[in-house]
């Protein structure tokens, strides 16, 4: 990771999760492969943390056409040069499906931390659809080649115990701004959300 591209906030946070790692932790992860694919039901199926080729490059679930189509891509980091079907990743900690150009695009939310950068005091709905624990369930017939084999995508939430969660946080060095998220699922950094938002042409005033 570049982290001459980051804020010093970010680089803080980073070195903070970094610390609560062990060492066998490290080695685990990078260990760990930058993605992995399969086919299901005749699909191409890719999952990655981010994008294709960047571990953080932000694709948000409202986003501009061509990145969005970017999902679909290969790269150097990817195991097959092929474009997926289904592209399945995370990074956003929201939770959407979505389909452009015959393909799919899955995200799984997030096992802890969702949340929901659309917020408008007058327009939100009950903010516990929000905070609960994500994961996603994709199910079909694994190493099929064949597109007449049936798919199906399930989207799990599942209410945990936040105040268990912070309480186990404390030493958390944006601990105020962590608790704002795991309560009421509103990222930590809108203003670094708005930058995007005008990069893709959403007029934050109007949401």
């Amino acid at each position: 990771m570049d982290l001459s591209t980051k804020t010093n906030q970010e680089i803080n946070r980073i070195i903070w999760n970094k610390s609560k790692l062990s060492d066998d932790d490290v080695k685990y992860i990078n260990a760990l492969p930058y993605s992995y694919e399969f086919y299901m039901s005749g699909r191409l199926v890719r999952l990655f943390h981010a994008h294709p080729g960047k571990i953080d490059k932000f694709i948000g679930n409202i986003d501009r056409i061509e990145n969005l189509y970017e999902l679909f891509l290969p790269s150097d980091k990817t195991n097959s040069q092929l474009k997926a079907d289904i592209a399945i990743y995370g990074h956003i900690h929201t939770q959407y499906m979505q389909k452009i150009y015959n393909r799919v695009i899955l995200n799984t939310g997030s096992v802890g931390n969702p949340i929901d950068v659309f917020r408008n005091d007058e327009k939100d709905g009950n903010v516990k659809n929000t905070t609960l624990a994500n994961y996603l369930i994709i199910s079909g017939n694994l190493n099929s080649m064949n597109y007449n084999d049936s798919i199906s995508y399930e989207f799990v939430n599942i209410p945990y115990n936040l105040e268990n969660e912070l309480k186990n946080n404390t030493d958390n060095i944006e601990f105020d701004s962590y608790k704002e998220e795991i309560l009421n699922g509103k990222y930590r950094d809108m203003q670094k959300i708005y930058k995007s938002f005008d990069a893709r042409g959403i007029d934050k005033d109007k949401i």
